[in-house]
C-alpha cells in the first residue's frame, strides 16, 4: 500500500489499548449526566486533538496505555503514525459532533453516531481493525490512480 511516512512510528498496541480507553468512556458517557457526559466528550475530543495534530506523548490517553503496556512488559509494533493521525483527526470529529449534539438535545442523532464511533474504537481495540487507517488507505490508492 502506498503510504506516506509522518516521519515517525507509533505503538500499534499503545493504539489499541488507547481505542478500548475511548470504549470506556463512551460507555461512560453514554450512561452519565448531561454535565459529566460533556466533561468525558470534552476530554476526548481533546484527547484525540493532540493525538491528530501532535505527537501522541501530549494524549493523556496514550500516556497511560504506554504506562499500562511497560507495566506487562509489552514489546512495542511500530507502525507509521500518518494513518493513525488521520484516524485522530476522524475521532476528533466524531467527538466534536457529539459535543455538539448532546447539548441541543439531539439524543437520538448523538447516540447513533456514538455509536458509529464506539464501533469504529471496538474494532480497533478488539480486532486490529482500524477504520480510519483503512479509509487513509483508500484515498491514497484512488488519488495515486
Amino acid at each position: 500500500m502506498l503510504c506516506p511516512i509522518a516521519g515517525y512510528r507509533i505503538d500499534e498496541r499503545a493504539a489499541r489499548v488507547v481505542a478500548g480507553l475511548v470504549v470506556l468512556l463512551l460507555l461512560g458517557a453514554s450512561v452519565a449526566s448531561p454535565p459529566s457526559a460533556l466533561a468525558i466528550l470534552l476530554f476526548l475530543a481533546l484527547d484525540f486533538g493532540f493525538r491528530a495534530f501532535s505527537r501522541p506523548r501530549l494524549s493523556p490517553l496514550g500516556r497511560l496505555a504506554g504506562l499500562l503496556l511497560g507495566a506487562v512488559g509489552a514489546q512495542k509494533r511500530l507502525v507509521d503514525a500518518g494513518p493513525k493521525r488521520f484516524a485522530a483527526r476522524i475521532g476528533l470529529g466524531f467527538s466534536l459532533a457529539l459535543l455538539i449534539l448532546v447539548p441541543v438535545g439531539l439524543r437520538a442523532v448523538a447516540l447513533s453516531l456514538g455509536g458509529v464511533f464506539l464501533v469504529c474504537a471496538a474494532l480497533e481495540s478488539f480486532v486490529g481493525f482500524c477504520a480510519g487507517c483503512w479509509v487513509w488507505g483508500l484515498w491514497w490508492r484512488l488519488r495515486s490512480e
